[in-house]
């Protein structure tokens, strides 16, 4: 029996147009550039169960990295649970049943309570922004994504594709595509042989499953058209079923994923090794300048065959050899608060521009917070940081230092600037870094397949 999850997506959709940049020829021979959109996911769901849901995403994807079976749904919602018994206002006036109660037991009307109060207002007056159902664990990044557009089919059409560096394959949802749910698929544009002419189904089964859902479908062939370069006759997959994480996002068609192929479970490259392999460019690189909303700045954008020298300071380049991993797997060297250094126990570090927050073993994350002014602890066993904090946390990386910017440190603040705030640095228990936008956000990151390199620079 599929489990209520807690509360709806409402989405923002920044108003940056979607359509590609042709290849900068001028500055950057041979690579091709498409504009990043930033969407943010920013729900009623009150921010620590926001926060939850991206630990709870972290959990699967470190188990995946590691060869593991992750937390099952029952799991990651009893995570939830017991994280909102820590928020007093939800406590206090809805009356959350208790985690250990065990979910069977849990009534419906219970789990359609978990009510975020106005930010604005918090007051015991204040209405409640009532639930619908969404998922435990959001799509790829319960606070943001980054979105691109391609061109799919014949006659062409805008497809609007999730990046994910943590997973290997490239799909969109297809016209006969049902939710787990047994309704539609949302509000998304479709694919098959009755609007594409070009539009080929090989009839093989392909699944795959995130941390934050699951796709599965066929394996087809048709032109896509990335930065107005075309690929004739490309692999990738059509989704008959979505879980409804996918389905209830209105923004995304499907996505991107960008690891190594060793990921891919279609057995194919992944879209920048194909587009190497077809003479576009020498390498298979991707490099992301990832936007930050407060900046106010659409200065986002993917590049396909090299590194944009435009957007990072040079100097501050480092090149460091990734793990035999399919993920993007490298060497943490150390880390440093306003410049003292902080004992962690990790070494490792999984690179990862769909996690939203920076996730690390609880031992270091207490270790981290001791050393940020105003840091607490929460009931919770996650953290809170003054909102206004301009404590420098740097973390090293191929003998260099980079910063998180502080405003990336906290999480979801809405620009608020007086008060305690959640930590964009979460904690949970395993043994590596999941390394996501709250310090990807700082940095120029690109991978290497060819080379099993990334590299990294100061953002500009």
């Amino acid at each position: 029996m599929q489990l209520l999850a807690l509360l709806a997506c409402a989405l923002l959709v920044p108003s940056l147009h979607g359509h590609p940049i042709r290849p900068r020829a001028q500055r950057n021979s041979g690579l091709l550039t498409l504009p990043v959109r930033r969407v943010e996911r920013n729900t009623d769901l009150h921010v620590d169960l926001r926060h939850q849901q991206n630990i709870n995403r972290a959990q699967r994807l470190v188990a995946r990295a590691a060869g593991l079976p992750g937390p099952s749904d029952v799991e990651l919602l009893q995570n939830l649970h017991r994280r909102a018994e820590f928020i007093p206002e939800l406590e206090r006036r809805f009356n959350i049943p208790q985690a250990n109660a065990g979910l069977p037991t849990i009534e419906t009307s219970g789990i359609a309570k978990l009510a975020v109060e106005n930010d604005d207002d918090t007051s015991d007056n204040a209405p409640p922004k009532l639930a619908n159902f969404s998922s435990v664990i959001e799509i790829d990044g319960a606070d943001t994504s980054y979105v691109i557009t391609v061109q799919i089919g014949t006659p062409a059409r805008d497809f609007n594709l999730i990046l994910d560096s943590g997973s290997g394959d490239l799909w969109v949802s297809s016209d006969q595509c049902t939710s787990e749910n047994g309704s539609g698929c949302g509000n998304h544009t479709f694919l098959g042989s009755d609007v594409s002419s070009s539009f080929v189904n090989s009839r093989k089964k392909w699944s795959i499953t995130y941390g934050s859902g699951f796709a599965n479908g066929e394996i087809v062939n048709d032109t896509i058209v990335i930065a107005g370069m075309v690929m004739n006759d490309h692999t990738f997959g059509v989704a008959h079923s979505i879980s409804s994480s996918f389905s209830g996002d209105t923004i995304a068609d499907g996505l991107m994923g960008l690891s190594k192929s060793g990921l891919s479970t279609q057995g194919v490259p992944t879209p920048v090794e194909a587009l190497r392999n077809l003479g576009f460019f020498k390498s298979a690189i991707t490099s992301y300048r990832l936007p930050r909303l407060i900046d106010n700045e659409n200065n986002g954008e993917v590049t396909f065959g090299g590194l944009d020298e435009t957007k990072f300071d040079p100097s501050t380049r480092v090149d460091i050899n990734a793990s035999n991993s399919s993920f993007w797997i490298i060497p943490l060297e150390g880390v440093s608060v306003d410049g003292q250094s902080v004992a962690v126990n990790s070494t490792e570090a999984l690179m990862d521009n769909g996690t939203t927050l920076l996730v690390v073993p609880t031992a270091d994350a207490v270790a981290l917070h001791s050393q940020i002014p105003g840091a607490k602890q929460q009931g919770s066993g996650q953290f809170s940081i003054p909102c206004d904090t301009t404590t420098n946390v740097s973390l090293r990386f191929g003998g260099r230092d980079f910063a998180i910017d502080p405003k990336d440190l906290v999480f979801a603040s809405r620009g608020r600037k007086t008060g305690d705030c959640t930590s964009g640095i979460g904690s949970f228990d395993d043994d590596k870094w999941l390394v996501g936008d709250t310090f990807l956000k700082a940095v120029y990151f690109s991978t290497n397949v060819d080379a099993n390199t990334v590299t990294l620079a100061k953002a500009i």
